[in-house]
């Protein structure tokens, strides 16, 4: 699949649940007399190969009272030719530090050389939507009392996914921006944020002037956090504008991971150090004493390094506590509770898509797969000998069709809980109507280890992007923190059934092949191998001659339930051609044979039990303790002529 296609088309779909969700009106462009000046300010160091995209979308705004200012921190590339390139077609103001001075004086810098009533920061890497400026004052003039304005960024990489919209700390002071990694089909975007992400802030005017600049001492990382404390502490709102889009590159042009993890650590330190209480404090640096003697020598030497950074900056902290004593506190509401250096806790890993790679199936042992994984995954695990990942509430992956499909294969593991089944739909990549579902399932929640299926289905050769999405997910804190849906091993669409003819025979490791839904795993005892059903389930035989009979060795669980209905479908076809009820009796293993008549063919057979039993608990003492809900076990199943 070739990836700015598929990137254009998740643009679209993008564009498709905005309009399905209908959250704002668009306000008409006006002319620049009814509307403020906005100045649109880049911050760029070493962007040569990212900022001309960038201005080239900032010069298509459809806003028409605003002006864009460059600010060169110090690049060594081609940055300032870059941009100079980009003056030659439309009005825009570059400016160049000498050197390589950081993010928040850039953006100071910037400041004062920009003229609107409302200042929007971009970084090179930001590519905004042609509307991104008319939302970001649309919001401004929706609330008098809002003085800085959060956008939503998307990662351009995978652009239905959020990168943040407005952010949060934990009482650590660890940030999170909101909404990151959940696909914009799914998020709940919140109303408001206590500080607005670096790319895509905008700022009030007449906040700025009663804020301040930005902490410069902050060289790179949590300038945002800091500021938007103290636009609440100044009495200030900071808004998100949902309907206000950045496509963010993420970190094209910046420095190495070990400077970040230690400019991220004693900046944090000092956002709290600046902004809590005293009883905070306290209970903060209790903490912070338990993180340094926890960590690993390399992680203790760097809390220890920004500690003393902050010792050095002590002065600076208590000039501006002396400044905001009588400034109200940051509400609590948008702060996280939460302590600790794993903050966020259980969001799912960020990934960026290789469509051009995409194939027909999904294995999770299998490196080469992730980059079929659009979002919703964590980190692959190894369990009972298998690979596997755990999805989120919501997750999806990317499937390539060289030829059509017949059978969806998966492999996967339920929650411990039953959380009401997974349930999965199929939509095509560059249809015209980018919602609509081709096919869907459910799977129900069974509880057992390993699920193993086989789904009929026909979907022609394309691209398609299959969903899977839970009402809610399942958590156990605090060993398991993660709100998980289910996890898969392996998901395959193929061609045909590969079966031999016949029937079933659980002895036979073949039989996974034919397995629809409903089974548990093989079990043996007295030397036959058979497998539970639950409630409902199905599975496919093959018969290369007709039969007028069909022979069954099952049994019924130990506790009295009722019936068992059996049908026999086509299956291409909803409408069963033989079907038939076994009453329910006592005893072990019965063998039954039923007379049909079935022409050659591949069928559906499905079993359904009229009600199921289980025994957690032990709760009927005579009988073993159970907690599957069981409908009937099979051991074999045959056709004959």
């Amino acid at each position: 699949m070739d990836a700015e296609r598929w990137r254009a088309e998740q643009i679209r779909l993008r564009e498709a649940i905005r309009a399905q969700r209908s959250s704002s009106e668009r306000h008409g462009s006006v002319g620049p007399a009814a509307r403020p000046l906005a100045s649109a300010i880049v911050v760029c160091w070493n962007s040569a190969d990212v900022l001309g995209r960038c201005l080239e979308r900032l010069l298509a705004q459809d806003y028409a009272n605003y002006e864009i200012v460059v600010v060169d921190d110090g690049s060594r590339d081609d940055t300032l030719q870059v941009a100079e390139r980009a003056a030659r077609r439309g009005e825009l103001r570059i400016v160049r530090s000498a050197r390589n001075r950081g993010c928040p004086h850039a953006r100071n810098l910037g400041l004062r050389h920009a003229k609107g009533e409302i200042l929007a920061f971009v970084d090179a890497d930001g590519y905004a939507a042609t509307d991104w400026l008319s939302r970001i004052v649309d919001a401004f003039e929706a609330d008098a009392t809002v003085g800085a304005v959060a956008s939503t960024v998307f990662f351009d990489a995978n652009p239905l996914v959020i990168n943040g919209a407005g952010g949060t700390v934990n009482r650590q002071g660890w940030a999170a921006d909101l909404s990151m990694n959940e696909p914009y089909e799914r998020a709940e975007i919140a109303a408001e944020a206590l500080y607005p992400m670096g790319c895509g802030m905008a700022v009030r005017g007449s906040a700025l002037e009663r804020v301040g600049p930005f902490d410069e001492r902050m060289r790179n990382y949590y300038d945002d956090v800091d500021y938007g404390a103290r636009l609440w502490r100044a009495g200030w709102r900071v808004r998100v504008a949902p309907d206000a889009w950045i496509d963010h590159g993420f970190g094209a042009g910046g420095g190495d991971a070990d400077e970040k993890r230690l400019l991220c650590e004693r900046h944090r330190m000092r956002v709290v150090l600046k902004h809590a209480c005293a009883r905070t404090l306290a209970r903060w640096a209790m903490h912070e004493a338990r993180a340094v003697r926890g960590a690993s020598w390399p992680g203790r030497a760097l809390k220890l390094r920004a500690m003393a950074w902050n010792a050095r900056h002590l002065p600076s902290v208590l000039a501006s506590r002396r400044r905001l004593r009588s400034a109200p506190r940051v509400p609590d509401r948008l702060i996280d509770p939460a302590w600790g250096d794993g903050f966020p806790a259980g969001v799912p890993a960020r990934l960026t898509p290789r469509p051009e790679r995409a194939g027909s199936a999904i294995d999770m042992a299998d490196a080469g797969s992730e980059g079929q994984l659009l979002y919703g995954w964590f980190p692959a695990e190894r369990s009972d000998g298998r690979s596997r990942r755990w999805a989120g509430v919501r997750a999806a992956a990317l499937i390539a069709l060289r030829a059509p499909a017949r059978r969806l294969r998966l492999d996967y593991a339920h929650v411990p809980a039953d959380i009401g089944g997974v349930e999965l739909s199929i939509r095509r990549v560059g249809a015209c109507e980018p919602l609509r579902v081709v096919w869907s399932t459910r799977l129900p929640w069974q509880y057992m280890a390993r699920s193993v299926e086989n789904r009929p289905l026909a979907l022609p050769a394309g691209d398609y992007e299959v969903v899977f999405a839970t009402h809610e997910g399942w958590s156990d804190p605090p060993h398991e923190t993660r709100a998980l849906g289910f996890a898969l091993a392996s998901m395959s669409f193929e061609e045909s059934y590969e079966i031999a003819s016949g029937g079933l025979d659980m002895a036979a490791p073949a039989v996974e092949e034919q397995l629809v839904s409903g089974w548990f795993e093989a079990e043996q005892s007295a030397g036959r191998s058979y497998r539970w059903a639950a409630a409902h389930a199905e599975a496919i035989v093959r018969l290369a001659e007709g039969a007028r009979s069909v022979c069954l060795s099952w049994r019924f669980p130990p506790g009295p339930t009722r019936g068992l209905n059996i049908s026999v479908r086509p299956l291409d076809s909803r409408a069963a051609e033989w079907s038939t009820r076994i009453a329910w009796r006592p005893g072990e293993w019965h063998e039954e044979t039923l007379a049909l008549a079935l022409p050659a063919g591949d069928y559906v057979v499905a079993f359904d039990a009229e009600a199921t039993w289980s025994n957690p608990g032990r709760r009927e003492p005579d009988l073993p303790p159970e907690n599957r809900s069981l409908g009937f076990a099979l051991s074999s199943l045959s056709f004959e002529g």
